[in-house]
């Protein structure tokens, strides 16, 4: 989650609103198909290149590893995933702060894992936001949410504690992929591994309590805890570099070399430890998936 003060006029907002960031993206009607590329290369690929976290206290550095993978120790349990070198290259949580050198950034982590240089007005703090929120009412200009599908309990309380941090006019943007893997030519089969994924995944949210596929709701979680003038965008990201269109091409690349990358991470710790799955068996399934992530005949896509 990342926390800012004074951003730059693009992302600021008369009224309490979700907002949208500034892209450039092809236009998307919610119906509308993805025209395939029947000459689309299958080795068209390219790298992510991300950040994580980092802690401010050194007793939370004691971490937790399971099936060769590290995971945070701090409220154990929390986050799914892991926190070790292969998931930090998921994501990137200071590059805001490079782009908007006149705002205050702050980022928050379960773990202890951000790169000891950061860009001077960002810092960084090992917290847990499904716990009572420290900050002062009033405090921030934007709060921005991702990547939290699986690790919350309760959305609507979330978001009233963005609700409450926000100064008037604040924003909060809130940007899920919710993983459910579709298809508009029927390339995705009913008995593809994507498929038998989803019903893994509905167990482990109902093991945890914290459900993996709430669908597109970020915008009803908004208005129960308050936002006015919420705007709601739906995008189909391809799975893959099938699509005609270029940058759905480059967004189904970097979306199936994400997938690729962090497929086990997903995984690994949720069907061991969670639904009892012997390590062999749970890589073998993670074999069949990748194997269908590359299937060149599989013109998949997911909701963000």
């Amino acid at each position: 989650m990342r926390l800012n003060k004074k951003p730059n006029r693009a992302a600021e907002a008369t009224g309490d609103t979700a907002g949208e960031a500034t892209t450039t993206e092809p236009e998307q009607a919610d119906d509308n198909h993805i025209e395939i590329d029947d000459d689309s290369d299958s080795s068209y690929s390219a790298a992510t290149n991300v950040t994580d976290t980092q802690s401010l206290r050194t007793s939370i550095l004691n971490y937790k590893w399971e099936n060769g993978r590290r995971y945070h120790a701090y409220q154990d349990g929390a986050y799914w995933g892991p926190n070790d070198d292969r998931q930090q290259e998921a994501e990137d949580l200071i590059q805001f702060a490079d782009e908007h050198p006149s705002a205050e950034v702050l980022g928050v982590d379960l773990s202890p894992i951000q790169p000891g240089f950061v860009p001077p007005n960002c810092k960084f703090e090992v917290d847990d936001i499904n716990q009572e929120w420290t900050y002062p009412n009033d405090t921030y200009d934007f709060v921005h949410i991702r990547g939290l599908t699986g690790c919350i309990p309760d959305w609507v309380e979330l978001h009233k504690k963005a609700y409450k941090s926000l100064k008037p006019g604040g924003w909060v943007e809130h940007v899920e992929l919710w993983g459910i893997a579709k298809s508009d030519d029927g390339s995705l089969k009913p008995d593809s591994p994507a498929k038998r994924w989803v019903d893994v995944f509905e167990k482990i949210g109902e093991a945890t309590g914290k459900d993996f596929f709430t669908g597109h709701k970020a915008a009803d979680f908004q208005r129960k805890a308050g936002f006015t003038n919420v705007y709601e965008k739906k995008l189909k990201v391809p799975i893959g570099p099938w699509p005609k269109d270029k940058k759905l091409k480059q967004w189904g690349a970097w979306n199936r070399q994400f997938l690729l990358q962090a497929l086990e991470g997903f995984s690994i710790r949720g069907l061991t430890e969670m639904l009892g799955w012997s390590y062999d068996d749970a890589q073998l399934f993670l074999i069949d998936m990748r194997k269908e992530l590359l299937n060149p005949q599989l013109h998949a896509y997911t909701d963000v």
